[in-house]
């Protein structure tokens, strides 16, 4: 199954909104103009001028630049991230992982492989968490409830057949998804250039398996 990049399932919530499409393509310019330079180095004028549209529609429509982010971080938040979790619960799903080493090898490799290609988009989502506790929880929230049906399943099955340590499942699920935030969060804000992927899925594979191992 292939799973669609941030920008494409940005793009298709927008066009599902009651958003004109002026209100769309300035909230599409923002993403890329806040993923490519920042937030703090993005103008109103610049997002004009990528959306097309005058600076006075920008401001009667969004008021200030916080506003467009809020507007963002809306569907974002409401559509595009539990998008996300979805495919990748399907994706997750679709496969055959026998044991638990092919299941954290393909996991940890499909995560740190899609953080790559939306590192940018990912950075805005990024920043704002780490200011905003309540954004962070909530997250959490729609991240447990899209992985405890299939996935738990699957650590169910490991469990019966002894190879995972008998631990409840968000435990589970903390330690496997810390580990991989830990390899991709200095990626993602920017700390670090470099990243060999490869490295790092073996890394962050052979920790848990010691962590995890029944």
């Amino acid at each position: 199954m292939h799973t669609r990049n941030i920008t494409d399932l940005f793009s298709a919530s927008l066009a599902k909104s009651n958003l004109s499409a002026k209100q769309q393509a300035v909230l599409k310019a923002s993403l890329a103009l806040f993923a490519s330079q920042g937030f703090d180095r993005t103008s109103t004028k610049e997002i004009a001028e990528t959306a097309q549209v005058s600076e006075g529609t920008v401001y009667k429509q969004f008021k200030t630049k916080d506003g467009i982010l809020q507007a963002l971080l809306a569907p974002m938040i409401r559509q595009v991230m539990p998008n996300v979790l979805t495919e990748f619960v399907n994706e997750v799903g679709g496969q055959d992982l026998p044991d638990l080493h092919t299941f954290l090898t393909f996991i940890v490799h499909d995560r740190m492989q899609f953080a790559i290609a939306n590192q940018a988009q990912l950075r805005v989502l990024a920043a704002t968490v780490l200011r905003d506790a309540a954004l962070g929880q909530e997250l959490a929230e729609q991240f447990n409830r899209e992985l405890s049906g299939k996935a738990a399943r699957l650590y169910a099955t490991y469990q019966a057949n002894g190879q995972l340590v008998d631990w409840p499942f968000n435990r589970v699920l903390r330690a496997i998804f810390g580990t991989v935030l830990s390899y991709l969060l200095p990626l993602i804000i920017g700390e670090q250039s470099a990243f060999d992927l490869e490295t790092a899925v073996h890394e962050a594979v052979e920790f848990l398996e010691r962590g995890l191992r029944a």
